[in-house]
Protein backbone atom coordinates (compact mmCIF):
# COMPACT_ATOMS: atom_id res chain seq x y z
CA UNK A 1 0.00 0.00 0.00
CA UNK A 2 1.48 3.32 -0.95
CA UNK A 3 1.79 6.24 1.47
CA UNK A 4 -1.11 8.26 -0.02
CA UNK A 5 -3.58 5.41 0.36
CA UNK A 6 -2.39 4.74 3.90
CA UNK A 7 -2.81 8.41 4.84
CA UNK A 8 -6.30 8.46 3.32
CA UNK A 9 -7.23 5.29 5.18
CA UNK A 10 -6.00 6.72 8.47
CA UNK A 11 -7.89 9.98 7.90
CA UNK A 12 -11.08 8.02 7.31
CA UNK A 13 -10.70 5.43 10.07
CA UNK A 14 -9.34 7.65 12.88
CA UNK A 15 -12.58 9.65 13.38
CA UNK A 16 -14.65 6.46 13.19
CA UNK A 17 -12.42 4.79 15.78
CA UNK A 18 -12.60 7.86 18.03
CA UNK A 19 -16.40 7.99 17.90
CA UNK A 20 -16.61 4.26 18.62
CA UNK A 21 -14.21 4.57 21.55
CA UNK A 22 -16.09 7.62 22.91
CA UNK A 23 -19.47 5.86 22.72
CA UNK A 24 -18.13 2.72 24.37
CA UNK A 25 -16.51 4.70 27.17
CA UNK A 26 -19.63 6.77 27.89
CA UNK A 27 -21.83 3.66 27.82
CA UNK A 28 -19.51 1.87 30.27
CA UNK A 29 -19.60 4.87 32.63
CA UNK A 30 -23.43 4.82 32.51
CA UNK A 31 -23.42 1.11 33.29
CA UNK A 32 -20.81 1.15 36.04
CA UNK A 33 -22.04 4.32 37.78
CA UNK A 34 -25.59 3.14 38.28
CA UNK A 35 -27.27 5.41 35.72
CA UNK A 36 -28.48 2.37 33.75
CA UNK A 37 -30.03 0.86 36.91
CA UNK A 38 -31.81 4.16 37.51
CA UNK A 39 -32.99 4.18 33.89
CA UNK A 40 -34.57 0.75 34.28
CA UNK A 41 -36.89 2.21 36.91
CA UNK A 42 -37.12 5.92 36.06
CA UNK A 43 -36.41 6.52 32.36
CA UNK A 44 -38.58 9.14 30.70
CA UNK A 45 -38.68 10.39 27.09
CA UNK A 46 -36.72 13.56 26.38
CA UNK A 47 -36.92 16.50 26.76
CA UNK A 48 -37.05 17.12 30.49
CA UNK A 49 -38.84 20.34 31.62
CA UNK A 50 -37.61 23.61 30.16
CA UNK A 51 -36.93 24.91 33.66
CA UNK A 52 -33.87 22.62 33.91
CA UNK A 53 -30.60 24.05 35.16
CA UNK A 54 -27.75 23.15 32.81
CA UNK A 55 -24.08 22.69 33.61
CA UNK A 56 -24.75 21.20 37.04
CA UNK A 57 -22.04 19.06 38.66
CA UNK A 58 -22.92 15.94 40.59
CA UNK A 59 -22.23 12.27 41.05
CA UNK A 60 -24.08 9.08 40.27
CA UNK A 61 -22.46 6.25 42.16
CA UNK A 62 -18.71 6.70 41.82
CA UNK A 63 -18.85 8.69 38.57
CA UNK A 64 -18.46 12.46 38.60
CA UNK A 65 -20.62 14.33 36.11
CA UNK A 66 -18.83 17.68 36.21
CA UNK A 67 -20.80 20.50 34.58
CA UNK A 68 -22.69 18.09 32.29
CA UNK A 69 -25.95 17.46 34.16
CA UNK A 70 -29.30 19.06 33.42
CA UNK A 71 -31.51 19.08 36.52
CA UNK A 72 -35.15 20.10 36.90
CA UNK A 73 -37.72 19.53 39.60
CA UNK A 74 -41.31 20.06 40.54
CA UNK A 75 -43.36 19.09 43.59
CA UNK A 76 -43.49 15.42 42.52
CA UNK A 77 -40.28 14.64 40.58
CA UNK A 78 -36.57 15.23 40.25
CA UNK A 79 -35.48 15.17 36.59
CA UNK A 80 -31.92 14.36 35.51
CA UNK A 81 -30.36 14.39 32.06
CA UNK A 82 -26.89 14.89 30.56
CA UNK A 83 -25.57 17.11 27.79
CA UNK A 84 -26.14 15.67 24.30
CA UNK A 85 -22.55 14.53 23.80
CA UNK A 86 -22.82 12.22 26.85
CA UNK A 87 -26.21 10.69 26.04
CA UNK A 88 -25.02 7.25 24.91
CA UNK A 89 -26.33 4.92 27.63
CA UNK A 90 -27.83 7.82 29.60
CA UNK A 91 -31.60 8.02 29.42
CA UNK A 92 -33.34 11.05 30.86
CA UNK A 93 -34.63 10.28 34.36
CA UNK A 94 -37.77 11.28 36.28
CA UNK A 95 -37.45 10.19 39.89
CA UNK A 96 -40.37 10.62 42.31
CA UNK A 97 -39.41 12.47 45.49
CA UNK A 98 -41.09 9.63 47.39
CA UNK A 99 -38.29 7.32 46.13
CA UNK A 100 -35.49 9.64 47.29
CA UNK A 101 -33.98 9.59 50.76
CA UNK A 102 -32.05 12.77 51.50
CA UNK A 103 -28.78 12.04 53.29
CA UNK A 104 -26.05 14.14 54.79
CA UNK A 105 -24.31 17.11 53.27
CA UNK A 106 -20.71 16.55 52.20
CA UNK A 107 -17.93 18.54 50.62
CA UNK A 108 -16.78 17.24 47.20
CA UNK A 109 -13.85 19.14 45.74
CA UNK A 110 -15.09 22.75 45.83
CA UNK A 111 -18.79 21.90 46.08
CA UNK A 112 -21.23 21.47 48.96
CA UNK A 113 -23.14 18.37 47.96
CA UNK A 114 -26.09 16.47 49.38
CA UNK A 115 -26.03 12.69 49.27
CA UNK A 116 -29.27 10.99 48.26
CA UNK A 117 -30.28 7.35 48.04
CA UNK A 118 -32.67 6.52 45.20
CA UNK A 119 -35.12 3.64 45.27
CA UNK A 120 -36.65 1.50 47.96
CA UNK A 121 -34.47 -0.52 48.42
CA UNK A 122 -31.68 1.77 47.23
CA UNK A 123 -30.54 1.17 43.66
CA UNK A 124 -28.17 4.14 43.33
CA UNK A 125 -26.58 7.00 45.23
CA UNK A 126 -26.70 10.57 43.92
CA UNK A 127 -24.80 13.64 45.01
CA UNK A 128 -26.11 16.99 43.85
CA UNK A 129 -25.37 20.58 44.91
CA UNK A 130 -26.85 21.30 48.33
CA UNK A 131 -28.50 24.57 47.23
CA UNK A 132 -30.25 22.81 44.35
CA UNK A 133 -31.45 19.93 46.55
CA UNK A 134 -32.67 22.32 49.25
CA UNK A 135 -34.71 24.43 46.82
CA UNK A 136 -36.03 21.37 45.00
CA UNK A 137 -36.95 19.49 48.14
CA UNK A 138 -38.66 22.59 49.59
CA UNK A 139 -40.99 22.67 46.58
CA UNK A 140 -41.82 18.96 46.96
Amino acid sequence: MDETKLTTLILILAPIAFVGFWCATIWIVALASGWRRLAQAYAVPRPIPDSARSGVSGMVGWAGYNHVLRVAHNDRYLYLDVMWIFRVGHSALRIPWSDITIGKETRWLLYDMTRMEVGRPSIARLRLPTDLVASAHASA
